[in-house]
């Protein structure tokens, strides 16, 4: 599996100090070269100071200079076949695999990281306890919401999944102090999104976030945020694909998490979820 110290570089750039985002986007451009440099060369190219080298080596969860080295060396073949941009123009497809092979496994890696145990645990008991949920979420994040849907109501949660606005609203309005509203948005700052976590919190609902790890607006609004990996955004947003499927795969690890919390219920509906198919097939002789 490859390292993918450019990812995670990629990743933190825009948080850094100027002197280490000087280096981070040197060693970006010019990854291989780096390999073959000491610190001082480094820090004299990227106009910064090998002061600063060391502090953002520490700053991307590196011990120093040398394991930067070590981990380039090591990812030299994904940096040679140019895994690491965006889609180009008349790409093979074998490229492309390639590129959205590692992306995928970067993000799934560090979603399991970002996505709390602790957290998890305490969003799973508030689904448990909720007399129904109800999922939101824009764009891709509308995709994630009925997914959420579509999992949890096969194992006996009620849950409620409405794409308008207004009939939300309204129905956040009404609901008992046990329903529980699910706020979906990658950057965590969809102005709708937000409009309904603080209206559901205003009635006394529980609140729950799925956000990328950032501190946003989202995630400090709700009662419970859960966090998935940062993935970035290129041109042609093939970190818009990305973020969903690590949205995808934060709902299935809170799904299984419930189901193995409460597995004799869940298994029972999922039982009847079964049942209740292959039922309607022999209803209908499809």
């Amino acid at each position: 599996m490859l390292n993918n110290i450019l990812l995670n570089i990629k990743e933190k750039k825009d948080s850094l100090p100027l002197s280490e985002k000087k280096i981070a986007e040197l060693i970006l451009q010019e990854p291989a070269s780096i390999i073959n440099m000491n610190s001082s060369l480094l820090a004299q190219k990227a106009g910064s100071s090998s002061a600063a080298v060391i502090r953002f080596c520490h700053s991307i969860g590196l011990k120093g200079f040398v394991e930067l080295k070590l981990q380039l060396s090591a990812d030299l073949q994904g940096i040679n076949d140019n895994l690491y941009t965006d889609i180009l123009p008349g790409e093979e497809l074998g490229k492309i695999k390639k590129k959205l092979l590692v992306n995928t496994n970067h993000v799934f890696k560090e979603t399991n990281n970002t996505l709390a145990d602790e957290v998890v645990t305490k969003a799973t008991k508030l689904f448990y306890n909720s007399s129904v949920i109800y999922p939101f979420g824009l764009g891709a994040s509308n995709i994630v919401a009925e997914d959420f849907q579509q999992k949890f109501s096969r194992i006996g949660k009620k849950v409620i999944f409405i794409q308008d606005q207004h009939v939300l609203a309204t129905s956040l309005a009404v609901s008992d102090k046990n329903a529980l509203f699910l706020g979906i948005s990658n950057g965590g700052e969809k102005g709708e999104v937000l409009a309904l976590t603080k209206m559901a919190k205003s009635f006394g609902l529980k609140t729950v976030s799925l956000t990328r790890n950032t501190d946003n607006t989202l995630s400090r609004e709700s009662d419970i945020a859960l966090k998935t990996a940062f993935a970035q955004e290129p041109p042609l947003r093939s970190g818009a694909t990305i973020s969903l499927l690590t949205q995808m795969y934060a709902i299935d690890i809170l799904f299984y998490a419930y189901v193995t919390n409460y597995y004799e219920s869940s298994l029972e509906n999922l039982e009847k979820s079964k049942e209740a198919i292959n039922h309607l097939y022999q209803q209908y002789d499809f």
